[in-house]
């Protein structure tokens, strides 16, 4: 089995402004880039079969919605080294309590909604000098769920099911 990730996914006019800055952040700070979104649950080394239905349940039951963007941040993590901080509204927590209800994994999360904007190790200076003209939008609107093959290597990063809430 894999490690999977359950992503939410972009609308498409947040997906076009997020993805520039990830594009921009990329080339600045040498990074890969990858698409944007807000990992709901991580982790995963389960029975896809499983896990499939409860995620095209969740989307078939639940409407687009929009969260407050709160600031740029950085981490000491590989995973979380510049990323922006997001409201965890009402429906961001209820996606996760959901998911971790249905799914389950004896592997720790711990569920800090944010959108990431590079991956890898970066000095102060470094990220102070990428990000000090980008422009962040006041929200970001959120429009489908998927499952995606995550690992270390995040050039082999692939969705494997995808579905548009609503």
């Amino acid at each position: 089995m894999s490690d999977y990730s359950i992503w939410l996914t972009l609308e498409k006019d947040s997906r076009s402004k997020y993805r520039k800055i990830i594009m921009k952040l990329s080339k600045r700070l040498n990074s890969i880039p990858f698409d944007p979104h807000c990992t709901i649950y991580s982790r995963l080394n389960t029975d896809l079969e499983k896990v499939i239905p409860i995620i095209n349940n969740v989307a078939k039951t639940r409407d687009q919605f929009s969260v407050k963007v709160k600031r740029l941040k950085t981490g000491k993590s590989k995973w979380k080294s510049l990323y922006l901080s997001i409201d965890n509204n009402e429906e961001l927590q209820s996606l996760y309590s959901f998911c971790k209800r249905k799914i389950g994994t004896s592997r720790k999360f711990t569920f800090d909604p944010h959108l990431s904007f590079a991956y890898g190790s970066f000095n102060a200076e470094s990220i102070h000098n990428a990000t000090k003209d980008i422009v962040l939008p006041k929200y970001i609107a959120f429009s489908g769920i998927s499952i995606v093959k995550t690992g270390g290597n995040i050039s082999t990063w692939e969705t494997i099911f995808h579905r548009q809430i609503g």
